[in-house]
């Protein structure tokens, strides 16, 4: 029986504290956006009109939002068109004073920043949230291009993440260390440069819930570590990605042109690697005793002089199962070495082919995951099976872990539920949440009382980014909550109704 967790048991935890929100315009209320969030307060909006802003942003522990016009339209065109330019004199954009999930930054371009650390964004012990940015042209000297992060937990969530670089250093689109465990999901992380890691570092003590991303054309050279994501010392969990078209190398070396893990644990599953190169696992690098779980992954056509798909040194150990894996047949349950048969490989499509979805051909790799995924749901865009998850970055569908050990390696369960947009609204509101493996959803609305006045969401969702529009238009002005249960896990947050 499904449990429902009722929100009068927590509402008294809830009900202090309630004010209202203010929605500050730049330029017309104030010339700068940095002037803007300094006469903010927690929980207003400053909402940012298109031109180009040459600023260095500090949030400066303000828990607002700060968008463009594609907050309220979810235009996108407004991201392209409202820069902020941080004039190579520091980071773009930094959050170093303790800012929540509450802050949040969306809808612009954040370009040519210059620092030592988080040349477009740094966050040091601060856990924003990053969603729906362009973050590109940005150069640190030492570590994280694009995103820097320090005992920090960022949600970056469906930024486009280009072109930045590192000079002597780490993580070209994304840095993380130190406690840092980011979730970086559904965002595609492209054209990056450093030494190590071109488009992720995870560095040691971090542990990065890295799922849904496509990460790219990213480079780590000289140093020659993770073309795409470079793991050190840390306990990543890496999936539904599809990392194609990495380079790691460097004049003598090279380690792994999609992902190289070194002294780490990571848990790696339902990824579609192709198309990357390194001098050392053009797939993958597995290195100094590390210890990796891979499920339902696919590694074909990736290149190397020296073991194109996977390389694992002589101190490392690494157990795979249901993933299929060009050159040799893997030992480990349920494993393949046959053509996936992607849709369109030239075309960076790696969809499995299916004949139910018009393809000529059906992939061997559908219904050919681990048996304990159920997917009973044909998606032609996501799960093509109708029996248990398919392998690769599109497996699963409607995917449910069942019966699963502890010890095995799989997303937690985890949810993320952000600020209402607009707040207060007339009328109509928009909610956004954030689940990170596909699992009954159930969102609602509360009045003052603790009683319920309107269910949004009663089904299964797919893992990811989700938005949810409230019609308020039969309720009476006031102050509102909504609440999402995910599982055993309830989130709530209020909202204040104006007409």
């Amino acid at each position: 029986m499904k449990r429902i967790l009722t929100f009068s048991v927590i509402f008294v935890t809830l009900a202090c504290g309630l004010g209202w929100s203010t929605v500050i315009n730049i330029p017309a209320d104030y010339p700068t956006i940095q002037q803007g969030i300094e006469a903010s307060a927690d929980g207003d909006t400053v909402l940012v009109q298109p031109g180009t802003y040459v600023e260095n942003l500090n949030f400066n522990g303000h828990n607002i939002v700060l968008g463009s016009l594609f907050l309220p339209s979810q235009d996108t065109i407004f991201i392209s068109q409202t820069i902020i330019d941080g004039d190579t004199l520091g980071s773009v954009v930094t959050f170093n004073h303790g800012e929540t999930p509450n802050a949040i930054i969306t809808g612009f371009t954040i370009q040519n920043g210059f620092s030592m650390n988080g040349g477009g964004i740094n966050c040091s012990s601060s856990n924003p949230t990053i969603d729906h940015n362009v973050v590109s042209g940005n150069t640190s000297e030492s570590d994280g291009g694009g995103i820097y992060c320090d005992d920090s937990n960022p949600l970056i969530l469906g930024n486009m993440i280009s072109g930045n670089s590192v000079y002597d250093g780490a993580g070209g689109g994304v840095y993380c260390w130190n406690n840092s465990s980011p979730i970086i999901s559904g965002n595609t992380i492209s054209g990056n440069s450093a030494n190590n890691g071109g488009g992720i570092c995870c560095a040691p003590v971090s542990a990065p819930v890295i799922c849904g991303n496509v990460i790219r054309y990213n480079s780590a050279s000289p140093g020659g570590y993770g073309g795409g994501i470079y793991c050190l010392a840390s306990i990543p969990l890496i999936s539904n990605n599809v990392i194609h078209s990495n380079v790691a190398t460097s004049w003598l070396l090279g380690y792994g042109g999609g992902i190289c893990i070194s002294e780490c644990g990571a848990m790696i599953s339902n990824n579609t690697l192709s198309l990357n190169y390194a001098r050392y696992g053009g797939g993958m690098a597995v290195l100094d005793a590390s210890y990796p779980v891979l499920n339902n992954m696919i590694l074909w056509e990736n290149t190397a002089p020296v073991v194109p798909q996977i390389l694992i040194d002589d101190v490392s150990t690494l157990a795979v199962s249901y993933s299929d894996i060009q050159d040799t047949l893997w030992p480990g349950a349920g494993n393949l070495s046959v053509d996936p048969l992607f849709r369109d490989t030239a075309g960076a499509d790696f969809h499995l082919m299916s004949t139910a979805c018009g393809d000529s051909l059906d992939s061997p790799c559908i219904d050919a995951g681990h048996p304990a995924i159920v997917d009973s749901l044909l998606d032609c865009s996501y799960g093509l099976g109708t029996y248990m998850s398919d392998m690769g970055a599109y497996g699963g569908g409607d995917s449910v872990i069942v019966g699963i050990d502890d010890n095995d390696y799989y997303l937690p369960d985890k949810l993320v539920l952000m600020q209402n947009y607009t707040n207060p609204f007339n009328n109509e509101t928009k909610i956004r949440f954030l689940i990170v493996k596909s699992m009954e959803v159930r969102l609602a609305v509360y009045d003052l009382l603790g009683r319920e006045v309107q269910t949004l969401i009663d089904e299964y969702r797919p893992a990811g980014v989700h938005t949810v529009t409230f019609d308020a238009s039969d309720l009476s002005s006031g102050v509102y909550f909504y609440g999402l249960q995910v599982g055993e896990a309830f989130e709530t947050k209020r909202m204040v109704l104006l007409k």
